[in-house]
Parts: structure tokens; sequence; C-alpha cells
């Protein structure tokens, strides 16, 4: 199984429906990879249960006893995704070097694809935005750059409370959001349909 372009970080929340939320919106946009935050240890088993096996789970925190497959692994904090068939991806420091981009670089996208980079950990609830620029990037790498135009402010400025907001506005597109959640769905809209596949 190929190392994933996106590996979707999931959003912290004390709402068990949030994590329900994520799975499922993950599932149906096709996630590659869940990337669990340490505060979300205690979900490991749970989510390793409902992922389908296309989807790979990363910990941010060792389990011991926990039955991962060949393609979960658990990031290091040397900056080292290790799987546990025995591959290993390192984090990148900067463009060039290292080949899983973290999540604060994707706010600079651009640079790091310039740089060669295909592999960046992203917020769960951006991640069919993030997923359909990397497809673009190869065909038509202006295309993708105007598209960031519009991705790379939104990063900016993003707060947890609003990418959890992202889950809801998908099950209820008519429902009153904020701003920045309606500047989001926008994008993603214009993107997902079109590009996701490519």
């Amino acid at each position: 199984m190929a190392f994933p372009g996106i590996i979707s970080r999931l959003h912290p929340s004390t709402r068990p429906q949030d994590l329900a939320l994520q799975l499922q919106q993950g599932q149906h946009y096709r996630a590659e990879a869940l990337l669990l935050p340490a505060t979300m240890t205690a979900h490991a088993a749970e989510i390793l249960q409902t992922l389908p096996e296309r989807i790979s789970l990363y910990l941010t925190q060792s389990e011991p006893g926990l039955p991962l497959r060949n393609h979960d692994g658990v990031m290091t904090g040397e900056g080292l995704l290790t799987l546990q068939d025995g591959r290993t991806m390192p984090l990148a420091s900067e463009p060039g070097r290292g080949m899983l981009v973290p999540e604060s670089g994707l706010r600079d996208m651009a640079r790091w694809l310039e740089a060669g980079h295909r592999h960046f950990v992203c917020p769960a609830a951006v991640q069919p935005v993030a997923r359909a620029i990397l497809n673009i990037w190869p065909l038509d790498p202006y295309l993708a750059k105007h598209f960031l135009l519009s991705f790379t402010p939104l990063l900016d400025t993003a707060t947890e409370q609003e990418l959890l907001a992202v889950l809801s506005a998908r099950l209820e597109p008519a429902s009153p959001c904020s701003a920045w959640v309606g500047s989001y769905m926008k994008l993603e809209k214009r993107l997902h349909r079109t590009y996701l596949d490519h």
C-alpha cells in the first residue's frame, strides 16, 4: 500500500458525535489515512474497528497492545512516521528535506509542491480541498496555485471550532454558518466534484 498523499489529522472534541462525524465524512470523502492526536489516543481501538482496510490509522502516541495493521503506524517524537511493516517516512523540516510535510507547511503548500513534496498532514475537515489541489498540481500547477490563493487565507485564519463547524455544514448546507465556514464550503464545492478523482 502506497503512502497517502494526505494524512487527515482528526479534530479533538469532547462531543462523541464529532468523532463519529469525522470518521463518517472521512470515508465519504475517501480519506487515505487518519492521524490521531495524543489527546484522542483512548479512542484508538474504537476507531480501528470502524476503519475500512483502505484507510490507515497513524497515532501520535503509542498505544501498547493495540493490534495495528501493516499500513498503520506511529508518528515518533523524532519526526518519523513508522509503519507496522517497518517502512518509515521522515517529517520534513523545510522544502526539499524529508518527505512528509507537517500541518504547519500546508499554509505554504505551493512552495512544498514546487520542491517535490507529495505527502501532507492536513486538518481532517479541509482534506477534500487539499486532496483536490494535490491532484491538480501535476496536471496544471497554475490552476492549483489559483485555488491556493483562496485556500491559504482560509488556513491562516482557521480555528478548531471553525474546522469542526465544517462537519456540521456538510450535513446541513442550508443552516446558518460563519463567514469562514461559508467561504470554505464554497471553495470545496468548486473543487471537490471536479478534481477529487484526478
